[in-house]
């Protein structure tokens, strides 16, 4: 077996990480091992995103700078657009290899080892024909974990989407929706613990699509914390409509299952939704985060914005805006609108219903500054409490006192002065708040 060096770069997704995680372990086994820092490796995989423009332009950028030589480029943007990263490849090797292909990587590989591989800029992959029933089965147990990521490991349980919502491009980009067997999931999730993984976090595309031996996604939750031994699970995004009442049930009663949600709200105003094709109205994000907060005061909720919606008017902005300002969440992360090919809303933009970059940008900052201040508010009422976090190996100075970071079971993050053992739940009394969105803290 001939030995390599290599180097990955994962953009966008909690699902890409697990990618790549499974990618790395597929390239271990072909006699790879992971580039000194600072060295440039013979491989550089590229596993890329392509949800919005900024992501495209990333990626060009990443590909662009890379020294290796020999690139493969996979992920959302290389099933949907190779083209894009053939032409920025420069007059370095590329393989440009689709999601729908990832199961030929070890053949690519060989060939590299092999000198067979001479063409530049090549792709491999298109033909879709039976990918949902391959690409979570080319995955062996156990990948879902990597040394650097020992405190928290990132287990997919679902790919692909069945939604189209008429912004998002990740179903051509994923496929259609397949489900990891929910005894498998158990299986795995059990071997992650046993390697000393203290927190396990369930990803998914779409995971209201999950379904398997007669459960849904919060099936497969219930069935995960009544058959492993993790001490934390912590949950992907949801949509506001999939956060039903026995899932809340379940954070009540187990404080195993971290009260920490992600929702992909993506607006707050019911006509913007519709056009969205959200499949959900801005009453049932009324009642779905009111719902939450009345259950779990303590929750972390985080959602995903979008600003500037083709057709977007001004009266419906504000009737999104004033709707978030006075329901309770976290945090959001705001996207200004990005063009899609192939998607419903491009046609939209193309029939003339753009909304001006400036007022997008506008509307951009208003959602963010809200954002600061609803997280400025979280973080002032943990003052005084006594939270359970999960320390990291990152160490972070604050002025001149070396910390150790960690997060809570509610994701908030939390800096406890001094260098403190790494993958070890322990308890904090949080006595301030820092300036980056952090909480500080010491042991008890």
């Amino acid at each position: 077996m001939k030995e390599f060096t290599y180097s990955i770069s994962t953009m966008g997704c909690k699902a890409n990480l697990t990618d790549s995680q499974a990618l790395e372990a597929r390239l271990q086994r072909l006699g790879g091992t992971s580039a000194p820092e600072g060295e440039n490796p013979d491989l550089y995989l590229l596993n890329t995103c392509t949800v919005t423009d900024q992501a495209d332009k990333e990626a060009r950028q990443l590909l662009r700078k890379t020294p290796a030589g020999f690139t493969i480029a996979t992920g959302c943007l290389a099933e949907v657009d190779p083209e894009q990263l053939q032409a920025n490849s420069g007059d370095k090797p590329l393989t440009v290899l689709r999601n729908s292909a990832k199961d030929g990587l070890e053949n690519v590989v060989g060939e590299w080892l092999d000198g067979e591989l001479r063409r530049q800029r090549e792709v491999v992959g298109g033909d879709r024909v039976g990918w949902h029933k391959r690409i979570l089965e080319n995955r062996d147990p156990g990948e879902a974990v990597t040394a650097s990521h020992r405190t928290r490991a990132f287990y997919k349980v679902q790919d692909g989407c069945n939604a189209f919502c008429t912004y998002c491009v990740i179903p051509l980009a994923r496929g259609r929706s397949r489900s990891v067997p929910a005894s498998q999931v158990v299986a795995e999730v059990q071997k992650i613990v046993d390697a000393g993984t203290k927190e396990v976090v369930l990803t998914a595309i779409h995971a209201a699509d999950y379904e398997s031996e007669g459960l849904d996604f919060t099936g497969l939750v219930a069935k995960v914390l009544a058959e492993t031994t993790t001490p934390r699970i912590r949950l992907t995004s949801l949509d506001p409509a999939e956060i039903p009442d026995r899932l809340l049930e379940l954070m009540e009663k187990s404080a195993r299952l971290c009260p920490h949600f992600h929702v992909s709200l993506q607006s707050a105003n019911s006509r913007v939704l519709a056009a969205m094709k959200r499949g959900y109205s801005a009453a049932e994000v009324e009642e779905r985060l009111t719902t939450i907060h009345a259950r779990l005061p303590h929750a972390y909720v985080g959602m995903d914005i979008i600003a500037g919606f083709p057709g977007e008017t001004d009266e419906e902005f504000a009737d999104g805006l004033e709707r978030l300002q006075r329901l309770p969440w976290t945090k959001a992360h705001v996207f200004p609108f990005s063009v899609r090919r192939n998607t419903a809303a491009a046609r939209l933009v193309e029939a003339g219903l753009s909304v001006p970059p400036a007022v997008i940008k506008e509307r951009a900052a208003k959602l963010r500054a809200l954002s600061e201040e609803k997280m400025r508010t979280s973080l002032a009422g943990k003052i005084g409490t006594v939270m359970e976090v999960l320390l990291e190996e990152k160490r972070v100075t604050v002025g001149t006192r070396v910390c150790s970071q960690g997060h809570a079971r509610n994701f908030h993050k939390i800096l406890v002065p001094g260098t403190h053992e790494a993958n070890t739940l322990r308890r904090v009394r949080i006595k301030g708040v820092g300036e980056r969105e952090y909480l500080k803290g010491e042991l008890i």
